[in-house]
């Protein structure tokens, strides 16, 4: 997984006075909206701008696996590396270009902007929540088709390898 990472997903603003994203370790939470439940990622904060402003950029490289709306993820994209983990970026405003399931994806590229999408069969609802950028991170393992495992220290290892960007 390590070896696949090769960036943090929300780029450095290049523009003097850009608050920067906030993180920390909300793997695990409780979560109600669609019954109870844990909470599958790690939540990067953007409340400090409006939805669409902060671009969220690919990782690593992969493939798209799937895309599109999800009634608790909003619009999300969902890439599978080469090492076969699963990278699940959600409640996007919006998306770079018109993604499709099997498309390539380089590190760095441009998936799409961060947003407050989701929490509702209403395809395209915003505002149940603060902007933020949701991160999952799914591995296969012997015992599970696919296990989630927390972002957080990941997150933290990559945050010092961030692509620069005028935004």
């Amino acid at each position: 997984l390590f070896s696949d990472l090769q960036y943090f997903p929300i780029p450095l603003s290049e523009n003097e006075g850009i608050p920067d994203v906030v993180f920390e370790d909300g793997w695990g939470d409780e979560r109600t909206y669609g019954g109870e439940r844990k909470h599958e990622g790690c939540d990067i904060m953007g409340t400090e701008r409006e939805r669409g402003f902060y671009p969220v950029v690919s990782m690593g490289d992969g493939v798209v696996e799937r895309v599109g709306w999800l009634e608790k993820g909003g619009w999300r994209i969902g890439i599978r590396m080469v090492s076969g983990a699963y990278i699940y970026y959600a409640h996007l405003y919006g998306y770079s270009r018109q993604w499709k399931e099997g498309d390539r994806v380089k590190a760095g590229e441009l998936l799409g902007f961060m947003g407050d999408t989701g929490y509702s069969t209403v395809e395209g609802t915003t505002g149940n929540f603060p902007v933020h950028l949701h991160l999952g991170i799914y591995l296969k393992t012997d015992h599970y088709e696919e296990m989630s495992v927390n972002p957080y220290w990941i997150l933290e290892y990559i945050k010092k390898k961030r692509i620069k960007a005028m935004y």
